[in-house]
This record gives C-alpha cells, sequence and structure tokens, in this order.
C-alpha cells in the first residue's frame, strides 16, 4: 500500500511544520465496533488475580488556516495502564494510570513534537462485591453520559469529553437490577449507580513530566490601576484556585445513572445511559459574584445491527444538557449532541458523527453555537501481517469540519493504535 504510506508520511511532515490542533480521544479507534458491555471488574472468588491493559496511540492532527488564524498542528501519544487486583472476600482494587498531553495546554501559534506530555494517576479504588451489589470509594470516575467514549471514530468524542467527568474523590454504589431476578438472559444488563464526588486536590492529582493544572492570575497596572488581562499559570496539583464545579471543600457534587446493556433486539443488541448530576459552584463563580449549583443530565442510546454481507452497523445518539447554571455561573446553560455510526466489515470501519454545542452566558445573553462534523477509517493492520503481537493494531485516518463564529475549519489527522490485554 505504498500510496496509504506516502499519504501518512505527507501528514507526519506537515504537521512537524506547524502548531498545535484540537486533539481527538483514542477511547473508541481500533478494531472493532464499539459493543461494550458495561461492567466493572469484580471480585468474589477465593483466589488473588493480577490483570488488566496497556493501551496506547500516536496521533498526528492538522488543522487548517480558519480566517486570521495560522494552520495549526500536533504529534502526540496518549496511553493507558488500568489494572485490578482481585482479592478474596469480593474486594478488588482497581487503578489507572494515564500519559497524555493535557488539554490546551500548547500556547497557541507553537509546533509541537510530543510536547508537555504528563503523566498521572486517573483512577484509584477500593470496591467490594456481592452477587447485585458494588460499593466502591477512592479516586473514582463517576458515569455521566458516554459520549466521550463512544463518539463513533476519530473526532466523535471530541465535544463528549467537555462535560465527561473524571479524577474525583468520592463514594458510591452500584445495583444489578437484571441480577435480582436472573433476567439478564432476557432484558440484558441494567444498573442503577449513585456517586457521592469531590474534586481530587490530593497528592494523586499531583502530575509528572509537566504541569496540568491551569490557574488564571491577573495584576493590577500600577499607573493606571486597571485589571491587566489575565493570564495562566499551569501547577502541579489541582487546588481550589482552578475553579470548576464540584471543587470545594467539602463534598461538591453528586452523579446518579441508569443504563442497559445487551439488549436483545429483532437484530442485534441494544443499550442505553441515563444520567443527572448536580454540583456545587467552584471559586472561579464565587469571585466572579455569581455562584449557583450546576445541574445536568444527559440521554443516550446505541445499537450493535449486524446487516447483509458481514456487514455490522453501529449507531450512537447522545444529548447532553447542563440546564442550570453551567460551569457553577448563575443562569449560564450549555448543551451537546452527538450522532452518529460506525459500519464495519472486517478489516475496514467507516465512521461518521455530528457534534454540536451551544452556550448561552447569562451576562451576554447571546446563545453562541459550535458545529462539527467527522469522518473517518480505520483498517486492522491485522490483515496485513497476520502476526499475533499485529491483532490489536489499527490505523485510523480521519477529517473534520467544526464551524464556529460564522467561519469553517477543515482538519484531518492520523491515529495508531495499540493494546494488550494482561
Amino acid at each position: 500500500m505504498p500510496g496509504l504510506r506516502r499519504l501518512v508520511a505527507a501528514l507526519l511532515a506537515g504537521l512537524l511544520a506547524t502548531a498545535p490542533a484540537a486533539r481527538a480521544q483514542f477511547r473508541n479507534v481500533g478494531p472493532g465496533v464499539a459493543d461494550r458491555s458495561g461492567t466493572t471488574t469484580r471480585g468474589g472468588g477465593d483466589d488473588w488475580i493480577f490483570g488488566g491493559e496497556v493501551q496506547t496511540t500516536v496521533e498526528a492532527d492538522y488543522n487548517g488556516r480558519q480566517g486570521s488564524t495560522a494552520a495549526t498542528g500536533n504529534l502526540f501519544t496518549q496511553s493507558l495502564l488500568a489494572a485490578y487486583l482481585l482479592a478474596p472476600a469480593g474486594f478488588v482494587v482497581n487503578g489507572v494510570f494515564r500519559l497524555e498531553q493535557p488539554q490546551d495546554r500548547i500556547p497557541a501559534g507553537t509546533g509541537s513534537v510530543f510536547r508537555d506530555q504528563a503523566a498521572w494517576i486517573d483512577e484509584l479504588n477500593l470496591q467490594w462485591s456481592t452477587r447485585s451489589l458494588d460499593l466502591f470509594g477512592g479516586k473514582i470516575h463517576p458515569r455521566f453520559g458516554s459520549a466521550w467514549d463512544r463518539g463513533p471514530g476519530l473526532y466523535g468524542t471530541d465535544f463528549g469529553r467537555e462535560y465527561e467527568l473524571s479524577e474525583k474523590l468520592g463514594v458510591g454504589a452500584r445495583l444489578w437490577l437484571s441480577d435480582l431476578g436472573n433476567l439478564g438472559r432476557i432484558i440484558g444488563t441494567h444498573n442503577l449507580q449513585v456517586e457521592f464526588i469531590r474534586a481530587d486536590r490530593s497528592p494523586l492529582s499531583y502530575s509528572a513530566f509537566t504541569p496540568r493544572w491551569a490557574q488564571q492570575t491577573t495584576a493590577i497596572d500600577p499607573t493606571t490601576g486597571e485589571v491587566v488581562t489575565p493570564a495562566t499559570r499551569y501547577r502541579w496539583r489541582n487546588g481550589l484556585f482552578s475553579g470548576q464545579p464540584d471543587n470545594t471543600a467539602f463534598a461538591g457534587g453528586a452523579v446518579a445513572s441508569l443504563a442497559g446493556f445487551g439488549i436483545p433486539m429483532p437484530r442485534g443488541q441494544a443499550g442505553y445511559t441515563l444520567s443527572y448530576s448536580q454540583r456545587l459552584p467552584g471559586l472561579d463563580a464565587v469571585q466572579a459574584g455569581v455562584p449557583a449549583t450546576e445541574r445536568a443530565y444527559t440521554a443516550g442510546a446505541f445499537w450493535t445491527l449486524p446487516l447483509p454481507q458481514r456487514v455490522t452497523a453501529a449507531p450512537f445518539a447522545e444529548y447532553a444538557r447542563q440546564y442550570g447554571n453551567a460551569g457553577g455561573f448563575a443562569g449560564n446553560v450549555s448543551d451537546w449532541l452527538t450522532a452518529g455510526l460506525d459500519l464495519r466489515r472486517a478489516p475496514w470501519t467507516f465512521s461518521y458523527a455530528f457534534l454540536q454545542n451551544g452556550n448561552l452566558n447569562a451576562q451576554e445573553p447571546q446563545r453562541a453555537t459550535r458545529v462539527q462534523q467527522t469522518a473517518s477509517v480505520t483498517y486492522d493492520l491485522y490483515f496485513l501481517a497476520p502476526l499475533p503481537i499485529l491483532r490489536p493494531l489499527a490505523l485510523t485516518l480521519g477529517w473534520r469540519a467544526l464551524r464556529e463564529g460564522g467561519t469553517t475549519q477543515q482538519g484531518f489527522g492520523g491515529l495508531l493504535a495499540w493494546s494488550w490485554k494482561f
């Protein structure tokens, strides 16, 4: 495939000569169509068992010129190590370690080649399970929506990451409703989950290699007495200075969610997620003088549908809305829509996603809207050379068009993804 190799080489060469771009996420890129079970690692045996998974990607993104803004590019990696230790009596320790480039970390107008890659502990918690109940606590990832994981293709997760809840300290409970009457084979797997959370400001929020927590700083001009344009300073550990909802002195938020997976349909299987969150305002809203409790919800559905000619379709849609005091600021409203599908016929997967986001600022009552369309194709490299080490290796090429403020910005990228379970 010399033409494909030349295209990838040209893409990488162009990125090395330009500046950073918006990044796609690797969580839903790779062989196969998204069809997650939704289950978590659960204890219950009498043995000690250690296992996990390594995921790693190398990604190159390029965004074309938009108005007076020059073309930008970025070459980076995103990797994670997820591990668990099953212990007797139903206990399990779960942990996730990440190596990523924090969002908005690269200054505009500068080149980026594996720059500002930060490493940190994303999750570390203890769980205890019975037949139909899980109790857990520690550093957790609350279940609020799923577009940050299920958005189709290379750029289908972009908007979902904006309302994803991560890096929280908290406790929670998960009740497996379909286990109560042994109905799992008939109605699929369903569970109800409740979590009480606060932003992680413990030593677990420290990052290695580069600081990643943004702090807005201001200064007073000694001559005029006016406030100088705020500057951004990055810190190694999270603190109240970062603002954001649930970053409070006490338990600042709660999340309730209901999810179903593997639901039998006339053809294939379907699933859904419903979630609601309530979070106290952070220091940024308090300093602005308009603090208020943020309230939000999400509703999503997905379906894995077998089609003729060995084709599988996986449509997905999710709507999220911060309908009360978005970001902890009184009167603000934000909403997001992610809709699209994967079409797979091994070794190819074709993906399309439509993304939309609207934001209403109560102090400036004018709605700002962004619309993004994306398409990508994934090829499983195992089919080029059927070696065991290549089985989870895949190459994805993607395109995106973001319309914002009356102008459209075109972009494209490539990603090489690999994973290994142990």
